[in-house]
């Protein structure tokens, strides 16, 4: 009999790069990320927004970006930060914001700001070339991401006012060394949130919203590349509906097993009146079989919604931040919540202040590929601002 000799996890490498400290209740390790070759002030970094890839070399890099949106001759807007290092570097050029990174075939999503419009970007990381790209003059961007072959890629651009006057979006197919096309178009529709199945590479989904705004009960939508499927996030009978339609499903993930759609919702209509603040509302997290629509669905106790979620590789857990005066990690287990709300405190992180607005920054978590670890942002708005990558929990493994 041999043993094994098990190579280090990510975490176990970063550990011994960055400062941190142990949670006293729960053990984990939680580290501060900085960068040993590049001036560290308060705040300079934020992780991606949840429905993107920000990891790249299996996860030993992240890429986090800056407070600027554009990189310039003054330093990026994006860095790429070796976990296992503690180095940062700049993959991207001058003039351009990354939208979108996909590790296995070294591509990534950029936009670049044209005169009258948006221009976004196919390039290639290892050759440092664009692949190809669209631009639509006069049109809006909204949002772009990978179809899960890493190589094609679908571009959001509308005209008019969301939900309060007519709409026009088009969705745009990219793909190396071909011409962009019109993938999907829609008059009276906002189409936004577009993600990628995590298996099927000519299956994805967007939201697809009614503008000017009419009731719905489901914004999600799926949609194959050469339209013969199109259809709404099915719910069963017995799934939870929203109490009106500014409560619909809206941000949301993919599990990775491409099984459920990880979402949340609004139990009770919803004021967008004059002090409107998302914390103090009644939400659920969701977790909807797209093929079946059976939901596994739960309201969030006090405190517990922070925003975005992040699902484990193994598709086992939801991992949330808490909302401001509950600065918690935690991981929910999707399956247990068809018998209620479950949760597993990762760690308490540095305290969030909260403006009391809707324009809060959220914890927007990232669980490493190899699932040894969860980065996330905290500690606003004050010194302690900042990423953070805490150890996950050798119980819930």
């Amino acid at each position: 009999m041999t043993n094994e000799v098990l190579a280090p996890t990510i975490f176990e490498q970063a550990v011994k790069v960055f400062d941190g400290w142990t949670d006293p209740d729960t053990g984990a390790r939680v580290l501060r990320l900085h960068a040993r070759n590049v001036p560290h002030t308060p705040g300079m970094w934020s992780t991606f927004y949840h429905q993107f890839h920000p990891f790249l070399q299996g996860g030993r890099t992240v890429l986090l970006h800056t407070r600027k949106m554009y990189a310039d001759a003054d330093g990026p807007a994006t860095y790429a930060l070796d976990l296992t290092t503690g180095d940062a570097s700049n993959l991207i050029p001058i003039g351009y914001h990354v939208t979108d990174v996909w590790d296995e075939t070294q591509c990534a999503l950029l936009n670049a700001k044209e005169a009258d419009g948006t221009r976004i970007v196919l390039w290639d990381l290892q050759a440092g070339r664009e692949l190809c790209s669209v631009y639509l003059a006069g049109w809006n961007y909204c949002v772009s991401g990978f179809l899960c072959d890493g190589r094609r890629a679908l571009v959001s651009y509308y005209r008019g006012k969301p939900y309060n006057e007519p709409v026009q979006s088009r969705l745009m197919l990219l793909a190396p060394d071909e011409p962009p096309r019109i993938a999907y178009e829609a008059d009276d529709h906002f189409c936004t949130h577009v993600v990628g199945h995590p298996t099927d590479p000519n299956l994805y989904s967007f939201d697809h919203w009614p503008s000017p705004m009419q009731p719905i009960e489901q914004g999600i939508t799926l949609r194959t590349v050469d339209g013969s499927f199109h259809e709404p996030l099915k719910m069963d009978e017995r799934a939870m509906r929203p109490g009106d339609t500014w409560g619909a499903r809206d941000h949301y993930l993919w599990t990775p097993d491409g099984a459920r759609v990880v979402s949340y919702l609004c139990s009770h209509p919803i004021d967008l009146g004059p002090g409107f603040n998302h914390y103090t509302l009644d939400w659920w997290l969701s977790a909807t079989d797209w093929r079946t629509g059976e939901d596994l669905a739960a309201r969030y106790p006090s405190g517990r919604w922070g925003g975005h979620m992040a699902v484990t590789p193994d598709s086992r857990y939801a991992v949330c931040g808490g909302g401001p005066g509950y600065d918690y990690l935690f991981a929910v287990e999707i399956d247990g919540l068809r018998q209620g709300w479950n949760e597993h405190i990762i760690c308490a992180y540095p305290h969030n202040e909260s403006l009391g607005t809707n324009a809060d920054p959220c914890p927007m978590p990232f669980v490493l590929p190899d699932g040894s670890g969860v980065i996330f942002n905290a500690g606003w708005h004050g010194d302690d601002y900042g990423v953070y990558l805490a150890e996950w929990p050798s119980a819930l493994k």
